[in-house]
């Protein structure tokens, strides 16, 4: 469901807008990585499915708590939705931005790619689960608060690739990155999935009254 609702009708004006910002920044900032730009898209495009994940519509999460329902096992199902729409878009866009980029790709940039995917990936889905229960959206799409949380999600993948720069340009150690990117994993599968499916069957009763 969550793979079928972010590529619904109503979305496809957001998928294209930012897609057109993607061309222009790549065409007129000759200075701007192709990679960089693809990222800035498909994050763009991706923030309510990072950061809002019991509302992907109006009304799921009154429709899912009428079942017996394993709250662990939809909050894996939905961050693997998002971890599969991460990685199409980003080879959808990629394809777009190459097409257009003025710069030479080199395959080494699809390696770096992967390596820092993989650092900043799962920080981003535990960051949206605490998130989606602190503050739901009911409704997600052109209003303030989706800027405010894109922009707060951009500001924290900022932080979150120190550590690719450290390992990566500064120790030039990157290997490191993928025993990282293993911490990290672990991470959100025994601590903050199990974590989020509590605080959502505590909070349920009150998340459902949300406008």
């Amino acid at each position: 469901m969550d793979i079928r609702q972010c590529f619904s009708t109503r979305r496809i004006p957001v998928f294209i807008l930012l897609t057109l910002i993607g061309i222009f920044l790549v065409v007129q900032e000759s200075e701007l990585s192709p990679m960089v730009v693809v990222f800035l898209v498909v994050f763009a495009i991706l923030e309510a499915q990072f950061n809002n994940i019991l509302f992907r519509s109006p009304h799921e999460l009154e429709a899912l708590s009428m079942f017996p329902i394993s709250w662990r096992r939809v909050v894996i199902v939905k961050n693997l939705a998002t971890i599969v729409l991460t990685a199409l878009l980003t080879v959808i866009m990629s394809m777009v931005v190459f097409y257009f980029s003025p710069k030479a790709i080199e395959a080494s940039i699809v390696v770096e790619a992967l390596s820092y995917s993989a650092t900043i990936i799962f920080p981003l889905l535990h960051a949206g689960n605490i998130e989606s229960v602190r503050a739901p959206r009911r409704n997600a799409g052109w209003q303030t608060d989706d800027l405010v949380q894109a922009v707060g999600m951009f500001s924290f993948i900022v932080v979150l690739s120190i550590p690719y720069v450290l390992f990566t340009v500064v120790l030039r150690l990157p290997l490191l990155n993928i025993v990282y990117a293993g911490a990290l994993a672990w991470f959100w599968y025994s601590k903050s999935i199990p974590k989020t499916a509590f605080n959502i069957e505590q909070k349920k009763t009150l998340l459902c009254t949300t406008m």
